[in-house]
């Protein structure tokens, strides 16, 4: 399937972004107006996380997201032939701040979220940062798409690990000259061995494996926001969170995280993944 998948979006690629974004209107009707793709889903997320909207504001809030995700889509299968010039002038970044890392000689940590469009910040972070950039990631059950994505995000030479490897390839990482990638706001398939936070007014599980890397090798560690500036074009805001992560106190790094992500989340809400089930743990205590 991948062999006659891979050519046809390599094509679709080729189309100018005016194209493209038709295609993305098209492919808001079907989901947004005809489909109605996981509806009850955002629903009740958004209204959970901001019961001080009106109905609505979430309305609007989701009509937005669906624009949002079909753009994505199709910003998603322009990767497969952007060139690195295109991609610049379309997303932007303070890169100097990871200039730290070579002044330092330190590798680092960088956590990122599903803000569109995280794909493009993970393509265009290889061709900027100062250190091989590596991206742990969740694999897909799909074969077909599993290779796909694999390769486009591969294309500017980003070292991809799965997550479920993360512990066997740690060491080898870290002694490489590493900016560790995380989209950390994943949900996490085993809830016994996570943090839970107070995030967007519920108990939500996080992945404990990077606060766990920076804290051994006191990596310096980065927080980022995607912000979408109008359509087609991003920016990416990253900040230096903590350059000593070893002196921090066990949970107090996955804490400041989820603090910097749900303010991000609630300056531009329709920005975030909503479909996403994020929510399929039950805080243990909340448990009948």
């Amino acid at each position: 399937m991948y062999y006659l998948l891979y050519p046809v979006l390599y094509l679709l690629s080729l189309l100018p972004f005016w194209a493209l974004y038709g295609l993305s209107d098209f492919i808001y009707l079907i989901l947004g107006k005809i489909i109605k793709y996981r509806k009850d889903i955002i629903h009740e997320n958004l209204s959970i996380s901001f019961p001080e909207k009106s109905e609505k504001e979430i309305q609007d809030i989701t009509k937005k997201y669906y624009h949002n995700l079909c753009d994505s889509i199709v910003e998603t299968i322009k990767m497969i032939s952007i060139s690195k010039e295109e991609l610049d002038r379309r997303m932007k970044c303070n890169w100097e701040v990871f200039d730290s890392m070579t002044t330092q000689n330190r590798n680092g940590q960088g956590y990122m979220s599903h803000q569109f469009n995280w794909e493009w910040g993970t393509l265009i972070c290889n061709w900027h940062v100062p250190r091989r950039f590596t991206g742990l990631y969740m694999p897909l059950t799909n074969p077909a798409f599993e290779k796909l994505f694999l390769k486009i995000r591969g294309r500017a030479g980003m070292k991809l690990v799965r997550v479920q490897d993360m512990q066997k390839e740690m060491t080898a990482i870290q002694n490489d000259k590493t900016l560790w990638g995380f989209i950390a706001d994943q949900n996490p398939s085993d809830p016994k061995r996570v943090s839970w936070n107070d995030f967007l007014n519920r108990k939500t599980a996080f992945f404990k494996g990077p606060e766990f890397i920076a804290r051994r090798y006191d990596n310096l560690v980065y927080f980022g926001e995607i912000i979408k500036l109008k359509r087609g074009y991003y920016e990416i805001k990253m900040k230096l969170a903590f350059e000593h992560p070893k002196e921090t106190k066990e949970g107090e790094l996955t804490e400041a995280y989820v603090r910097f992500l749900e303010d991000s989340i609630k300056r531009q809400p329709e920005n975030w993944v909503w479909s996403h089930r994020r929510w399929k743990h039950i805080y243990p205590e909340n448990r009948l």
